[in-house]
Order: C-alpha cells, then structure tokens, then sequence
C-alpha cells in the first residue's frame, strides 16, 4: 500500500483523475436541468484542467513546486462557472501542499481545506447543493478522520464514498434540481477526477481518449506566403509562462514592473501577468531568444509559446505590432457573426467570440485585454457562466484597471453598449451609466428542447420549440413564430414594455423574421419593434424586452 507520492507521481496521479474527466465528458454534460442545448459543465472542466496539465513538466518531484506551477497553469485556462471553481480548488490544493515535498493521506485534510476557502471566495453569494457543497463536506470529512489511514488507497476509497453520498444529497438541495431529477454536474465532474485518482491508486490505468479541441484554438498554419526567400517583416509573437525561482530571485518581493522594464527595448506589444510566483509575459520581438533568455534569468518555463508574425500577417492581412491606444476599451463577449458585427458598431473595441456552448477561458479574456493600451478596461461578460471567468481574469491582469459589468445575457450586453456615454468624467460613471438600464431589461429565449421535461408548471417534449423568461419555461409549441410571440405576449401582460429587440438565429430565414416583425408590429402598434440577424447558434430568436 503506498504511503507517500513525490511530484513526478502526484503528475500520474492527476493525469489518471483527468483521463476519467474527460470519458465521462458527455454523462456530465447531459446532467442539465434545463431542455436546451447548452450542457457545457464537462466541456468546461475538461478543458479548464487539461491547459493547465499539458503546460506543465511531469517530472517535477517536489509537489509544492509541482502544484504551484499546475494551480497558476490551471487559473489561465479555466472557463465556465464549473472551471472556475475547479480552478480555485486545484489553486487551494497547491496552497495546502505548498511546502511538501512528497505527500500523505492526511496532508489532503489542509490541502482540502484551503481548496474550500478558496472555491467559496470565488463566488460573492456561494450556492449550496453544487460542486462547493461537494468540497466542503469533503473537507469536514478529511478533517475527521485524516489520521485513521496510513495508506492512499484506503484514504482515497473513504473519501470518494463520501462524496458520492454528497453528490446523491445535491438532488434534494437544489428545487431545479430535484425538479429535473438530477445531481449537480459540477460536483458529478468533480467526483469522476476523484474515481480516476483512486483507480491510480488501485493500479487501474483509465484509458486515454482523444483531447478535448478548444472551439478557439489557432487555425492551421498556412506557409503558402513563406518560404525561402521570404525576408522577416513582423517578428515573432512570443508568450511564455515563467515559474519564479527562489535562487535566481527574490520571488516573495517580486516586482512585476521592474522585471517588465528591460522588455521595452526587445520588442513591443508587451502584455506581463503575475499571479503568485509565476509570471506570464507576451510580447511582439525581432529576437526571442533574448526575451527568453532575459526570463529564464529569474526562473523557469512552465511553457513557451513563439509564432511567426510574417505567416500570421499573410493569413490575415492584418498587421498588428502596435497596441490600440485608448483611455477606455469595451471588451464583449459574443457568439454569432451578425451579432459580434452588431456589438462592433454600437461601440464594443474587441468582441471574444463565445457563449451558450463555447465559454472563453480567462486566457482568452487576458489575449482581448493585450491588444490595447488603455486606461481602464470594462468586460461584459454576457453570459451567467462567464461572469466568473471574465471576473478571475481581472483579478491576474495587472497594471491596468479592468472593470467587470456582470451582465447575463447578449440583451443585457446590448443594453449596456447602447448606454454607453465615453466623455463622462470618470470611469465610476461610466460604468454606471452602462449599467443603468440592465434592471429594467428582460431576456428571452426560443430554443429547441433535447428532452421531455416538466419545469414550472410547463411541459415541454423533445423537439418542441419552447419560450423562456430567462430560465424560467413559459411556453412550448411547433412553431417558432407563434412561440415567441405567445412568450412575448405573457411576457408584456405581467410587465409593460416600450422596446422589444429580436437577434434572429442562423436557422431562421428572412422571411421568418419578416413574418414575426409584421406580428409583432400589429400586436404592437406603440412599441419600438427592431429585428437583427445575429446568426447564433442554439437559440432562435434572442429577444430584447425594455
């Protein structure tokens, strides 16, 4: 029975719980209370700890050393409300392990601890019945009974029954989720890394299965226009992650600007991030080697990334070696061509394509927040479930004030864009003034349900299209029209509204929304009615209610 694991197997350890993550991908994501298509919670995790595995060395034996550069690796790639609070648990292992050189059963009782703390701070009101409730009665757990297991095995057995009887308590602790008759798919995922630890630990090895493609990786790399005679014009696009080292320097008084200064005459476009003791740094530059020759002066890398801007700039036509100078920039996330070109003209400076399905990692948040020199930098998020990733990548992103407006929706970012006023004094009150409007705006939905279900008094069969007030079902129907204007109408029969707005999906034809336009507009006569063609996946009709 194995007592204690250095760094090199905590690795194993670890790659064994992501392996069964990533098989019981789908199961985790199909654990969705609401009959629409956007179960994304395995998607999320599996990618939020897959970026920070890859990036960094298996054959690190001391653990500290090992989960502080895998915690800060794993905070950059997390997205979705469930890879942020997988991140912040990974993150809080690393604090209570920090000083470890191998690790025992009963150390996970303070590592289990600190991942409490630190998955309970990253939401401002904690919902109990989700993947938190899953970590803190783990935690009581190992606080009892750390001491009665001298090995892992038996350990790890203990507190996986555990935390399936906590995941099986998650059903009864959340009425949307005892209406659905499911668990909670966070704590689900969470468990799934836990069974593959332990099937480590029992010697079983979880088959690989292929990785998880990130929806917004880097296209393929056409050298058509580079070859041999091709003189460099552009440089090299150069990103690395640095662990800082205690003897090269002073990682407890680090200073990230010191250590930024030297960069500015080795290239331009310099984005640095410090989060703990790890420092990550891009920067546009004729001679990479130096750059990371200059980094390696003060630790080592987690992972280096250098790209050929001459083969960027002939794929794209674009050249961009100069960051945008502005006192402000609006950062929007969008998903849908006709709406990402919508936010671009009513003010938005830089739109991360994502949503419903495709959430952006606090990575992507990080790359739109470098592409501009600016005073302060406001995110709308736009989405519940990347409120928490835009809010993580604020948090890590230093030297430049960035601004969180926790807006839910695409017609709440809307709403926001559409009340912008840039020459106001400060940024306090530009900020409220985006934000002024949001109370008073409703958010509507027709989809496709992907299963029977019965929620809110409502029932809804497979296939039917179905209306939503934000989450709540309203109305179901063979029609997509008829639906949203039997939605629209219950909607206005509570609440009196002045303007209604329809983004239309990539599945509705002109026609359709002409159709629902002449509707609406006799239905309507005193109403502002506007229709645009967003083009989004998953839902039909966005629809805007003031």
């Amino acid at each position: 029975m194995q007592q204690r694991l250095n760094g090199i197997e905590l690795h194993k350890l670890f790659e064994n719980g992501y392996r069964n993550l990533k098989k019981n991908i789908d199961v985790i994501n199909d654990l969705n209370v609401f009959p629409v298509p956007d179960g994304d919670t395995g998607t999320n995790m599996v990618k939020t700890f897959g970026g920070g595995f890859h990036a960094v060395e298996e054959n690190v034996e001391h653990v500290g050393t090992y989960m502080q550069a895998l915690a800060s690796a794993v905070l950059f790639s997390a997205r979705g409300n469930s890879g942020i609070f997988f991140s912040q648990f990974v993150y809080g292992l690393y604090r209570g392990l920090a000083d470890k050189d191998t690790v025992a059963f009963c150390d996970f009782a303070y590592a289990f601890e600190c991942a409490k703390e630190d998955a309970y701070k990253a939401t401002v009101v904690p919902t109990e019945g989700t993947i938190l409730t899953l970590i803190r009665e783990a935690s009581e757990f190992l606080a009892e009974n750390k001491d009665k297991y001298d090995d892992l095995e038996s350990g790890f057995e203990a507190l996986l029954n555990q935390m399936k009887i906590t995941l099986k308590k998650t059903t009864e602790m959340l009425p949307v989720l005892k209406e659905a008759g499911v668990v909670d798919s966070g704590a689900a995922g969470l468990v799934c890394f836990v069974e593959g630890i332990y099937a480590y630990l029992c010697g079983k090895s979880i088959e690989d299965t292929p990785e998880i493609m990130d929806s917004m990786s880097s296209p393929a790399i056409n050298l058509s226009g580079f070859d041999a005679d091709t003189k460099l014009e552009y440089g090299y696009c150069t990103e690395f992650v640095l662990q800082l080292m205690n003897y090269k320097t002073d990682t407890q008084n680090f200073d990230l600007n010191a250590f930024t200064k030297p960069l500015e005459s080795m290239g331009d476009s310099i984005a640095t991030v410090h989060n703990g003791t790890v420092v990550k740094v891009h920067i546009h530059t004729f001679a990479p080697e130096k750059v990371l020759e200059y980094g390696r002066s003060f630790g080592e890398f987690i992972s280096v990334k250098i790209e050929n801007m001459s083969i960027q700039h002939s794929e794209t036509k674009v050249e961009e070696k100069k960051k945008e100078k502005v006192k402000y920039a609006i950062i929007s996330v969008a998903s849908g061509e006709g709406i990402i070109e919508y936010f671009y003209s009513i003010g938005a400076n830089a739109v991360i394509d994502g949503g419903q399905t495709n959430n952006p990692s606090v990575d992507a948040f990080i790359e739109a927040f470098d592409k501009f020199d600016a005073e302060h930098i406001i995110v709308l998020p736009n989405n519940s479930n990347i409120v928490l990733t835009a809010q993580q990548a604020a948090q890590l992103y230093e030297g430049v004030d960035v601004r969180v407006i926790p807006t839910k929706s695409v017609v709440e970012g809307y709403s926001a864009l559409s009340m912008m006023n840039l020459w106001l004094d400060t940024v306090e009150e530009v900020i409220d003034e985006m934000s002024s409007g949001l109370d008073s705006v409703t958010t509507a939905y027709v989809t496709t349900a992907i299963r029977d279900a019965d929620l809110d008094g409502v029932e809804a069969k497979k296939g039917e299209y179905i209306g939503l007030n934000k989450k709540t079902l309203m109305v179901t129907g063979d029609d997509k029209i008829e639906v949203a204007c039997d939605l629209i109408k219950k909607i206005t029969d509570e609440v009196e509204k002045e303007v209604i707005i329809v983004f239309y999906g990539k599945d509705v034809t002109d026609e359709d929304a002409q159709t629902l336009q002449e509707k609406l507009t006799e239905e309507y006569p005193f109403c502002d009615i506007g229709l645009i063609d967003g083009k989004q996946d998953v839902y039909d009709f966005i629809i805007s209610l003031e």
